[in-house]
This record gives C-alpha cells, sequence and structure tokens, in this order.
C-alpha cells in the first residue's frame, strides 16, 4: 500500500529539521556555508527513482538506523558536488579522513534534532560510508530532493536522499506519532492547571476569545556598531550566531511565551510549538 501524503510530508519535514542541524554541523567541520533547504518526497519503484537522476557520477553517503529497528538508507550527490564539499574539509585541517568526518557530522547533526522528533523510541544514525555510484534498493523507496548551497552559492545544486519505503513508513509513523502524544500531554496539562487554578465559565480567557492578537517570532538577535549598518547594501550577508537547529521564541506584546521548532509547511515557513512558558499556563488564572 503507498504511503499517504501525510506520511510523505511528514518525512519532508524529518529531513529539513534533522539535516538543516546537520549542515550546521558541516558548516564548523569545513569552514564554509551550509544550507540544505526544500526537500520534496514521493514514492516509487527503484528503478523509476533511478531514471530521475541526472546523468553523470554520483558519490552516495550510505548510512543506517539502529536501535528500535534499523534500515540503510543513501543520500546520492553529484560527484562534482560531493568532491568540492571534502575538498573544503580536508583544506580546513579539521580531519584526518574527509569522509569519515563528513559522515560522522551529518549523523550528529541527524541525531540531535532525532532524539527530540522521535524521542520515544530508541533510534540512532549511524555514520557510513562513501562510496562511488548508488546503492541498490529492492522494491519502492522514498525518494526525496532536496536543494542545496555550499560556500555562499559557488555550488548550487540538488541532491537525493533515498530511503526505502519500510523504513520511510516506519519514521513518518514514529513522527506524527510523537506530535500526537505530545499534543495529548499538552493538552492534559493544561487541563490539569485549568482544574487547580479554578478556571471557569466567565474568567478572562474566555470572555475574550476573539479578540486579535499579534504573535512574533524572534529568530535571532545580534548587537552591532552603527557604521556596520552603515555599510549593508542590497545582496549583504547579516550572519547571526543561533544555529538553524535551535529552538526560536515566539513573542506576544513584547513577552516570550513559548520556544519553538523552525518548520516548512508546503512553501511556508512556521514553527512548532516545542515548550509553553508558565506565563501562558497561568492566564485566565
Amino acid at each position: 500500500m503507498p504511503l499517504s501524503p501525510e506520511y510523505l510530508d511528514a518525512l519532508c519535514e524529518l529531513d529539513n529539521i534533522t539535516l538543516g542541524s546537520a549542515a550546521t554541523k558541516l558548516e564548523g567541520i569545513a569552514g564554509i556555508q551550509v544550507k540544505m533547504i526544500k526537500p520534496k518526497a514521493e514514492e516509487l519503484p527503484f528503478s523509476e527513482a533511478m531514471a530521475k537522476l541526472p546523468e553523470g557520477a554520483k558519490t552516495a553517503v550510505v548510512m543506517e538506523y539502529s536501535g528500535d529497528y534499523g534500515g540503510e538508507m543513501a543520500f546520492v550527490f553529484k560527484k562534482d558536488d560531493l568532491d568540492y564539499l571534502l575538498s573544503a574539509i580536508d583544506s580546513s585541517g579539521k580531519a584526518d579522513s574527509p569522509e569519515s568526518a563528513l559522515s560522522q557530522g551529518m549523523a550528529e547533526g541527524i541525531n540531535e534534532t532525532l532524539a527530540m522528533l522521535i524521542s520515544r523510541k530508541n533510534l540512532k544514525c549511524v555514520p557510513g560510508s562513501v562510496v562511488d555510484g548508488v546503492p541498490e534498493f529492492e522494491g519502492n523507496v522514498v525518494f526525496i530532493e532536496m536543494q542545496f548551497r555550499l560556500d555562499e552559492g559557488k555550488v548550487s545544486s540538488h541532491f537525493w536522499h533515498i530511503v526505502p519505503t519500510q523504513l520511510g513508513e516506519k519514521l513518518a509513523s514514529d513522527m506524527l506519532g510523537e506530535l500526537s502524544a505530545q499534543l495529548e500531554e499538552f493538552e492534559a496539562k493544561a487541563q490539569d492547571s485549568g482544574e487547580q487554578k479554578g478556571v471557569e465559565a466567565g474568567s478572562p480567557v474566555e470572555d475574550v476569545p476573539d479578540v486579535m492578537v499579534q504573535l512574533s517570532v524572534v529568530l535571532a538577535n545580534k548587537s552591532m556598531v552603527f557604521q556596520e549598518l552603515w555599510d549593508l547594501n542590497p545582496g549583504s550577508v547579516i550572519e547571526f550566531p543561533q544555529y538553524v537547529s535551535q529552538p526560536v521564541d515566539v513573542v506576544l506584546n513584547g513577552k516570550s511565551i513559548a520556544k519553538a521548532q523552525v518548520v516548512t509547511v508546503g512553501e511556508k515557513f512556521g514553527v512548532r510549538i516545542t515548550e509553553v512558558s508558565d506565563y501562558v499556563k497561568g492566564v485566565g488564572g
């Protein structure tokens, strides 16, 4: 039975978050900008997935998940693109083996966010190997295409994440189940908090259900001297100290009311709430 659109969206979001964290790790190792954006997924027979790859030499980073369930997967790059990244890692002098450092950095980034997204499972991404060509998978696979940029756009290309359908189904199911469980826990805590504080109909919150409020999401903050601002031109890039995988603040009237993880919703930007402040829990009490 084919994977549902909901499962494919979940796998896109999983890649968007985990590989964003992996990109941050690789930036630290290679000393160049590494950006991964806009994944899109479809389920295909392996042979059809291979037909979608562009012509030319390919290199794959083969990795696997261990723990409650295992399974091998592959990240496929155009050979020249991956050679550029491996050369940058080698030039940085931070690793004896660029291939091992690449695989290790990707695994560390994936595991940092995987622990949050699927925390109820004993699941870990294990560093693998860099191989020429594309490893073969039996049956159907989830074929996830992602855009990426290296070194301020000196390389702007695509790579492909190939996940066996059975493994993809488990990942999507556990991620969506985790989210559902977190929502249930949050609703239960909110209900318990309301009962303890004696919230009843007619409380301030109940009286103003249709009042509009303005929420803001603060991605990052940075102090700059005026001269730096004065020197800004179209095309200038302002780098912030915060990593893409770190939580952002959701702000109401200048007060932080929650922490959230940046996600994409189709072509739009969004945030998933990961923590709600005591200020919100106490409103109406």
